[in-house]
């Protein structure tokens, strides 16, 4: 995990938490929820907050581009600069052994069975906050018409005819996770090649009833190999 990266990531999530929270009490006086007699400082504050989240967002971006595996992942269309640092930012790819590692470290891992969730009255297991990030990815990746949407796509028709009991919502939360999941396997694959670290045989992505092996490389992810030698 870069130092450099972690802190202002952190710095920007504790930015942008309080830009939103002075953004709501802004749209509460402009709807006579609350006093307005101080709304200019509301506003004041306001303003400085977004522009201190965009020359965060600056300074985050010009440290992203000195990370290799950034300049990778960015390649693939859905990712860019900021959503990129933010996943680097909070994974340390040497502990990540195995994809599955990776898996459960970022809140999609299987827990007897099912996928795990986090239960009343236990801490997490997982990284909460990569969990968000990669929700972020996801999203992008459908709103972009990346290639991964069509995982998306192919899960979402699949899951509607196996499990038609299922909720609409359901059907869309399963579908994201499997395109998700393929997406952190491929960057753990192309981040621990380039990194040197050994990568284990391939591992088995899930097509409805069959498993097979999908490259990075079909979804727009350079050749680590092909890059070392340039």
């Amino acid at each position: 995990m870069d130092t450099y990266l972690s802190a202002l990531t952190e710095l920007r999530a504790d930015i942008q938490k309080t830009r939103i929270q002075f953004g709501n009490r802004v749209a509460a006086v402009e709807r006579g929820a609350t006093d307005g007699t101080y709304q200019h400082y509301l506003e004041q504050w306001h303003r400085r907050l977004i522009i201190f989240e965009d020359e965060i967002d600056e300074a985050l971006a010009d440290v992203a581009r000195d990370e290799p595996i950034i300049a990778l992942m960015v390649q693939v269309k859905g990712v860019g600069l900021i959503l990129a640092a933010q996943v680097v930012a909070e994974i340390d790819i040497r502990r990540a052994e195995t994809v599955s590692a990776l898996w459960r470290y970022a809140g999609y891992g299987v827990v007897d069975g099912a996928a795990e969730r986090l239960k009343k009255g236990e801490p997490a297991h997982f990284n909460r906050h990569l969990k968000t990030i990669c929700y972020k990815v996801a999203a992008s990746m459908l709103r972009t018409n990346s290639p991964y949407r069509r995982i998306y796509d192919a899960a979402r028709v699949y899951y509607e005819q196996a499990h038609p009991d299922w909720t609409k919502a359901h059907q869309h939360a399963a579908a994201l996770r499997k395109m998700i999941k393929l997406w952190l396997a491929h960057l753990w694959e192309v981040w621990r090649k380039l990194e040197g670290l050994p990568v284990r045989e391939p591992y088995i992505v899930a097509s409805d009833a069959k498993h097979h092996y999908i490259a990075p490389q079909e979804f727009g992810w350079p050749d680590v190999e092909a890059v070392g030698n340039e």
